[in-house]
């Protein structure tokens, strides 16, 4: 904005969220001051007080109507699972979104740097694969290298990471396998295979 001749400060919670609250009507009683330690719950009246239970007695369009659907393996899974025993599925961290196109402009690169895999310490042992090791994620489409972080934050057989670094490529491995109501892509279930990687990240990058 700047640069296009529009006079701006640097970045401010305070000042961006009464920017907000200038053209989002239920924004209007939410300042950064009165946000606190567990924010506020929406929406927010003008007078800065939030709605702790929105609906009581009614709903706005009436109730939603619920349907029931027997439990379906995935596609991905019946193709592909004995092949390649691993899922990964796909993730954002809080810093960046998707593949980073705006936010690796802004200073949150220098809070998070790089796309790991999250694999489970079972599964690393299994597989002699210690933390910061470069792993090769194959799947049915192809393969990348990533470098591993050990978790328990993953379940054993479940593999996690991000998209938001193009270097690693992460969406050369998923499928076009989509939801058969939504059409939305399945990123969160892709049948892989994982190996301890001989290439190091500036091997891969280069």
């Amino acid at each position: 904005m700047n640069v296009m001749g529009f006079d701006q400060c640097d970045y401010d919670p305070s000042e961006l969220l009464k920017e907000i609250s200038q053209i989002v009507p239920f924004f209007a009683g939410v300042t950064w001051e009165n946000l606190g330690a567990n924010g506020k719950q929406w929406p927010v009246l003008k007078d800065g007080s939030d709605t702790k239970i929105l609906h009581t007695e009614t709903f706005k369009n009436g109730k939603g109507k619920f349907h029931y659907f027997d439990w379906k393996e995935s596609h991905e899974i019946e193709q592909h699972g004995k092949e390649y025993p691993y899922i990964i599925t796909t993730n954002r961290e809080l810093e960046h979104y998707n593949a980073g196109t705006m936010t690796r402009r802004t200073r949150n690169v220098q809070i998070l740097t790089e796309d790991v895999l999250l694999i489970h310490p079972d599964d690393a042992e299994r597989h002699f694969i210690t933390e910061g090791d470069m792993v090769c994620v194959e799947s049915p489409r192809g393969k990348v290298d990533i470098k591993a972080r050990i978790t328990d934050e993953v379940r054993p057989g479940i593999l996690s990471s991000t998209f938001h670094f193009p270097e690693v490529m992460l969406n050369n491995i998923t499928s076009d396998e989509h939801d058969s109501e939504a059409m939305c892509p399945e990123y969160k279930v892709v049948a892989v295979n994982i190996r301890k990687s001989k290439g190091k990240y500036k091997d891969v990058l280069g």
